[in-house]
């Protein structure tokens, strides 16, 4: 069971299970429906770049810090060459089908930042990073590519405007969410971005400090569910963001690795069951 386990989190399976829900979250909170093409875009896409991410030489060389997972990545990685390249396919068959629907002014800059992200391209004090390493950035990254793909996306697609009142509130609701919870990667990683230099929230002001940045985080995302929501689906958006707080503050570096992977990662896909369960 615990091999099954290992393999359905640390090769991202549920992460773009979790990426899945929170498309149709957001068709079912836009009366629109279910977009299966898109949603199945977003997890084959998650599956790639997060499979790619780890087989990156530039990642391998980084191992300071052997977690369990991160062993478990090094001696997997023919497999994770088989997903990446699986996934790879599939992504590419189904952006191929949706491509006359997505505006490339809106996907050429995700496409740019998903891929930037993870290689040392960008000069910085006399060296070469990725943009996930320059100061503070990643966490804000992060929020805004998931947002862009689990909220503009599908709506793109669907021939909605982004530009409505609820619309743009969803977008920055959803940003709002998905920082709150990087930020717990961020802790996480504290040991493991000391010794690599890389500057976030967690090492440069403390893992208090970045608890209360995700739990202010948290309660404007509650803010704007009750600006912008009404009916059953309110009550199970807080329930979500309630349930996100606890994992926020019992929150720790050393923490195992099944916490964030199951725990920080899986409030996503208890949101989209939530507000699927109070929708029907």
């Amino acid at each position: 069971m615990k091999r099954i386990t290992d393999l359905f989190l640390y090769s991202s399976f549920f992460i773009s299970l979790c990426g899945l829900g929170l498309v149709l979250e957001t068709c079912l909170l836009t009366l629109q429906p279910l977009n299966w093409p898109v949603a199945f875009l977003i997890f084959f896409a998650t599956l790639f770049l997060y499979n790619l991410d780890n087989l990156l030489p530039y990642k391998t060389g980084q191992q300071m810090v052997l977690s369990e997972r991160k062993k478990w990545l090094l001696g997997h990685r023919k497999f994770l060459l088989a997903v990446v390249i699986f996934s790879g396919i599939a992504a590419l068959g189904l952006f191929l089908y949706l491509f006359p629907k997505i505006p490339l002014g809106f996907i050429l800059p995700v496409f740019l930042v998903s891929i930037l992200y993870s290689l040392p391209v960008i000069p910085y004090r006399g060296k070469r990073i990725p943009l996930r390493d320059v100061p503070f950035l990643k966490v804000f990254l992060v929020a805004l590519v998931w947002s862009a793909l689990t909220v503009a996306l599908p709506l793109l697609v669907s021939g909605e405007s982004l530009g409505s009142e609820y619309n743009l509130l969803l977008l920055l609701r959803r940003f709002l969410f998905i920082f709150a919870l990087t930020l717990l990667f961020d802790i996480r990683d504290s040991r493991k971005d000391r010794l690599a230099g890389t500057i976030t929230f967690p090492g440069r002001f403390g893992s208090v400090f970045t608890k209360v940045l995700s739990g202010m985080a948290l309660l404007g995302f509650i803010v704007l569910v009750f600006i912008s929501e009404t009916g059953s689906v309110l009550p199970a958006l807080a329930l979500s963001a309630v349930a996100a707080g606890l994992v926020v503050y019992n929150a720790e570096e050393d923490r195992p690795d099944y916490y964030f992977a199951v725990l920080a990662d899986g409030m996503m896909l208890l949101q989209f069951l939530v507000v699927w369960g109070f929708s029907c």
